[in-house]
């Protein structure tokens, strides 16, 4: 291939990933629908609202990655990482540390959970049992 024609594969890829859409783009259109525009969910989905504390919790990071809307999200593995990243932002105290990668989501979003309101309320709770009932059964946002 020529040194043009590499030239030019170069700038197409650079504009392609320079137009890629924001995070807020992604989240209205694949989460919105079920956890609204103002993350605040339902009585049948969690609240997006408080995600830092469900991150520091053990397994949070998994869980989060294998909830079935995420894990199948038709977003690249790059792509749900900042996005999931926006949403610990925007609803949380901040992007976790250390931030979701495009490997971290790859790995972890190959089998979506079957039942992720048991799982999150294990991770609520703690796997030792430990941890407030009321706030595994109900809202992060609590």
């Amino acid at each position: 291939m020529s040194r043009l024609a590499l030239a030019a594969l170069g700038i197409a890829l650079a504009a392609t990933a320079a137009a890629e859409p924001p995070p807020r783009h992604d989240y209205v259109l694949h989460c919105a629908g079920c956890h609204k525009l103002d993350g605040t969910g339902s009585a049948r989905v969690p609240a997006l609202i408080g995600v830092d504390r469900l991150l520091a919790r053990p397994g949070g990071r998994a869980y989060l990655l294998g909830v079935p809307g995420v894990a199948q999200a038709p977003l690249s593995d790059a792509r749900l990482a900042a996005l999931m990243n926006w949403i610990a932002g925007s609803f949380g105290d901040g992007v976790p540390q250390p931030p979701f990668s495009g490997a971290e989501v790859a790995h972890l979003r190959t089998t979506p959970l079957r039942d992720p309101g048991r799982v999150r309320a294990s991770v609520l709770a703690g796997m030792d049992g430990g941890g407030d009932p009321a706030e595994a059964a109900g809202s992060l946002s609590r």
